[in-house]
């Protein structure tokens, strides 16, 4: 099958140009590059489909004269097709200066951001690059080196978004064609282009992997080598593309947190994405190897609370009582737990927290409850002493506290009564309780307990009060 004609039903099945008005078409100058424009233009003449078409090139300076040259070809090229051109230059070489990435990162990240800039730009729905097979080779055995799951195994999709959340879709046509292919195409059509020689520079481990890896297995191993690399590509993205629907299925994700109950229950496979999703509230991300995956899996079942893993990007993973909270930069720290008796009347000191507890005993006839109820706070509450059944305490919510909440219809874990609060993770984590006994009457800030209410058959009252104190125990 020609080059075309794979481009053109890859396109076709793929639906990657569904809706699109206005392609953005990464040109370096390069083979691949400039078979991409050949190919989408020719779609565009023969009413494959119907677009307009951008092409955009970024000089990254890094190869002097050769970079200049590589920017007139273009312009060149753009002008004999009567297309419109953007060009920007950047200095990849003070990015990664700046940033300590590899200069292979550095140039991939400067020009994925170019690209997604004249996408906005110019108001196009979709940016083509070209990739080919032979590149998703490269790609996949570069994971493998590094130990990569599932979903590193899959490869480039063939279309994603151009940045995590973006509406503009990064495109690969030619991901089905091999490179010999391409260079035939070139000669065909009498297609000139630029050669970089960085592409053969063996100081790269990716060119490594082209000039000298992958041709010792085909000559030594595997005549078909990279078409069986293709093939795990391909079922590695469709089993990826299944477990993911799986994943989302398991609800055991809220923003950037997983509920360590219910993960911990998952099938070890769909553990990897749910750690993912998390992680994609955090934006844009780098991609995780299997060794940072199955770090946070066994911390997830052996740590205590207030483990932290430190992951690649400045990310951590904080296993907390019930939950994993990823985030970035500087974990929290987690609140100290604290317990302290509760008498009536009397007091709790809680200096960890510079906090007290109050409890004070009122007769109900000679109580005006409405002068209370007008003047209250949500740190001020009563509850009635005939309903209680044991010595109170104030601590530290517990994992599986659960509670009737003053007006609810049935009881619910304290944990899910603060997310449905809309609570922050440090508002949960911080969370105390006035417990009687085992059972939490009053979540300190937020509700009591509706099986303690003060009605008109209550004679005795509790009024509890909670308030700042200073470590000295003295009331601020």
């Amino acid at each position: 099958m020609s080059v075309y004609s794979q481009a053109l039903e890859l396109v076709r099945t793929e639906r990657l140009f569904e809706g699109v008005g206005t392609i953005v078409i990464g040109l370096s100058g390069g083979p691949d590059s400039v078979c991409l424009l050949d190919v989408i233009a020719l779609m565009v003449e023969r009413g494959e489909l119907e677009a307009a078409l951008h092409p955009a090139h970024l000089n990254h300076g890094l190869r002097g004269a050769e970079s200049d040259g590589d920017e007139a070809f273009v312009r060149r090229l753009a002008a004999r097709r009567g297309l419109p051109l953007t060009v920007s230059h950047r200095d990849v070489e003070a990015v990664r200066a700046e940033t300590g990435e590899s200069l292979e990162e550095a140039a991939r990240r400067e020009r994925y951001d170019f690209l997604a800039g004249v996408a906005e730009d110019q108001g196009a729905e979709a940016v083509a690059v070209g990739h080919h097979a032979d590149d998703q080779v490269e790609t996949v055995v570069h994971r493998l080196l590094r130990g990569a799951g599932l979903r590193g195994l899959g490869g480039m999709p063939r279309s994603r978004p151009i940045d995590e959340g973006s509406a503009v879709r990064l495109v690969r046509p030619l991901l089905t064609v091999r490179r010999h292919q391409v260079l035939e195409y070139l000669a065909e059509r009498g297609l000139s282009f630029r050669s970089d020689a960085s592409n053969v520079d063996r100081q790269f481990l990716r060119n490594r992997i082209r000039h000298e890896l992958v041709p010792t297995l085909e000559r030594d191993y595997n005549p078909g080598f990279s078409e069986a690399i293709l093939r795990l590509s391909d079922a590695a993205a469709r089993a990826h593309d299944y477990l993911t629907v799986a994943a989302d299925a398991a609800c055991c994700v809220s923003g950037s947190e997983i509920e360590l109950d219910r993960f911990r229950e998952l099938h070890p496979a769909l553990k990897p994405l749910v750690i993912d999703r998390a992680l994609a509230d955090l934006g844009p991300t780098p991609q995780l190897d299997a060794v940072h995956y199955n770090a946070v899996i066994r911390a997830a079942d052996t740590s205590e609370p207030g483990a932290r893993l430190d992951l690649p990007g400045g990310l951590y993973a904080d296993i907390r009582r019930d939950r994993i909270r990823f985030g970035r930069g500087a974990a929290p720290a987690q609140p100290a737990r604290v317990e302290a008796p509760l008498p009536v009347p009397g007091r709790a000191d809680l200096p960890e927290r510079g906090l007290a507890v109050e409890a004070e005993l009122a007769d109900r006839p000679a109580f005006d409850v409405g002068a209370f109820l007008r003047a209250k706070t949500r740190y001020h509450e009563m509850v009635d002493y005939d309903r209680l059944g044991g010595p109170l305490v104030v601590r530290s919510r517990r994992d599986g506290d659960r509670f009737h909440p003053l007006g609810a219809t049935g009881t619910k874990t304290v944990s899910d009564f603060l997310t449905d609060a809309k609570a922050s993770p440090e508002e949960r984590d911080a969370a105390l309780i006035v417990a009687d006994g085992d059972r939490p009457i009053w979540l300190i800030g937020h509700r009591i307990d509706d099986r303690v209410k003060v009605d008109e058959g209550t004679k005795r009252i509790v009024l509890l009060r909670a308030h700042a104190a200073r470590r000295d125990g003295n009331q601020r």
